[in-house]
């Protein structure tokens, strides 16, 4: 009788097991954008549709297998005991182990921090983020950072690696960057990806860790921003929050480079927004976000606004609000309430008020541009000012923290272009003619530095087809999004 009770449980145990992995396996990733909620996309100097149109052709999303994917999310919150059913540490308590047990101790209160996805053995075309960082590290080491330096891997599913390349990892190295190399996810995404940027803020070795995205070279020594928010810096006043956004031309907050302050107490209200974020996903509609609550603050309720460069709005609607870029404005500005915002030559910064509501502190003019250092190379023509007046909406672009890097958004991307050897001396500041230029200058030292055994002499024919991808895109789809936040929750909370 009790061999019979066993066998009849163990059935049904493999029977829902069975059910809950085939209803995972035919969730399609890649789901068709809501033209509503990106609406300020066309803003963007990129072009969203053909450089996501592989993704999207690549299957049809279920709604309806959405929907019960999101529920069966939120159900696993509401009844499992994760103590029990989980068996292995949880992905933060792993990536503190890694930090701890680096191959040495920090070395200074700060660090910049970087993430690459889609590293896979048979396709190249992550090469180019990996050198970007290379590049990136190197300069601000020359220019006289004395920073940490940290860059988080996701290898792609189906790589037979458990690593870096050996040779990716030496490049590495051989610079001083410390590499976490984070779990492989089942199925992988932009949207995914861009949640990995969060994990800085439980670098908590750090006083300070600034993020960059991997197509992104600093134009100075960022370092500067550190000392502005440290009170115990005696190479500064203190004149910044202990986090730092910048505003663009149609969003107030883009994660291409922000600061924080990591702590404990900070990566709980991470997790904090993201578990009650899933839990409304559950009652909404495709695409699962609500442009009025957004990630937790109403801003007509509260009768206020979010302001950009060119626009102001009371809705969740700029591009990536959906994703980390509203998430990262809703964590410093309405969740930490401790952090400033470059809005132009403008920084704001806003500490806690009454009613659980930020109050605007301070609002300086030009203050970063006092203490920002000389510029590698000028862009968008901003060292010839009879060029700035025919074009004054661009003049933003000429000051800190927009002249600070260099971004190679789009189909801009150094890597993706035709290499052209005299090409590495140009100081042309036309658009980003000349980071470019720095870039593939940068790239040609480090060849020779790192031994790295590139054929710069035969770049077009032996790398352009190689390197013509962005292995997962450059934006979050609305659909991968919602995956990308279960698992983003469930790998902090087990």
């Amino acid at each position: 009788m009790n061999m019979i009770i066993v066998t009849t449980l163990v059935a049904v145990i493999l029977m829902m097991w069975f059910g809950n992995y085939n209803a995972m396996q035919s969730i399609d990733y890649f789901s068709r954008p809501n033209q509503d909620v990106f609406q300020n996309a066309n803003n963007q100097e990129i072009t969203i549709e053909e450089s996501n149109i592989r993704q999207q052709s690549s299957a049809a999303k279920s709604n309806a297998g959405e929907s019960q994917f999101i529920s069966m999310a939120v159900e696993e919150f509401n009844t499992a005991d994760h103590k029990d059913v989980i068996k292995e540490p949880p992905m933060h308590t792993r990536i503190i182990e890694h930090l701890s047990s680096a191959s040495q101790e920090p070395k200074s209160p700060y660090a910049y921090a970087w993430v690459i996805g889609g590293i896979h053995e048979d396709r190249p075309a992550y090469k180019g983020f990996l050198w970007t960082i290379l590049i990136s590290v190197n300069t601000l080491v020359k220019i006289g950072s004395t920073a940490d330096f940290w860059v988080y891997i996701r290898l792609s599913p189906d790589s037979k690696l458990d690593d870096l390349a050996p040779e990716d990892r030496r490049l590495m190295e051989a610079l001083d960057i410390h590499i976490v190399v984070l779990d492989k996810p089942q199925v992988e995404s932009f949207a995914q990806l861009v949640y990995d940027k969060f994990l800085t803020i439980n670098m908590t070795d750090y006083k300070r860790v600034m993020f960059l995205d991997g197509d992104m070279i600093p134009m100075t020594n960022l370092d500067y921003y550190f000392h502005l928010s440290d009170p115990d810096s005696k190479d500064a006043p203190t004149e910044l929050k202990s986090n730092f956004i910048m505003a663009t031309k149609a969003e107030p907050c883009n994660t291409g480079m922000f600061m924080v302050a990591p702590s404990k107490e900070a990566f709980d209200d991470y997790i904090g927004i993201l578990r009650k974020q899933l839990e409304l996903a559950k009652t909404l509609p495709y695409p699962h976000f609500h442009k009025r609550q957004g990630w937790g603050h109403n801003f007509k309720k509260a009768g206020d606004n979010w302001r950009a460069l060119q626009t102001k709005e009371s809705r969740w609607t700029w591009h990536a609000s959906h994703s980390d870029q509203g998430l990262m404005y809703q964590f410093a500005k309405y969740t930490r309430q401790d952090v400033s915002i470059a809005i132009g030559d403008v920084v704001e910064n806003w500490t806690a008020g009454d009613e659980d509501m930020p109050i605007l502190e301070s609002s300086s003019l030009g203050i970063l541009s006092k203490y920002q250092g000389d510029l590698l190379r000028y862009q968008y023509s901003c060292n010839k000012p009879e060029e700035e007046s025919k074009e004054p909406e661009k003049a933003w672009r000429c000051t800190p923290p927009y002249d600070s890097t260099a971004h190679f958004f789009g189909n801009k991307k150094p890597w993706q272009n035709k290499f052209n050897p005299k090409f590495h001396y140009t100081e042309n500041s036309l658009r980003l003619i000349a980071a470019l230029s720095f870039w593939h200058k940068e790239l040609v030292e480090l060849n020779t530095r790192l031994d790295m055994g590139l054929d710069l002499n035969n770049w077009n024919e032996k790398y352009e087809d190689q390197l013509k991808d962005v292995p997962l895109g450059v934006m979050a789809m609305p659909g991968s999004q919602i995956d990308a936040l279960k698992l983003a929750l469930l790998n902090s909370l087990k």
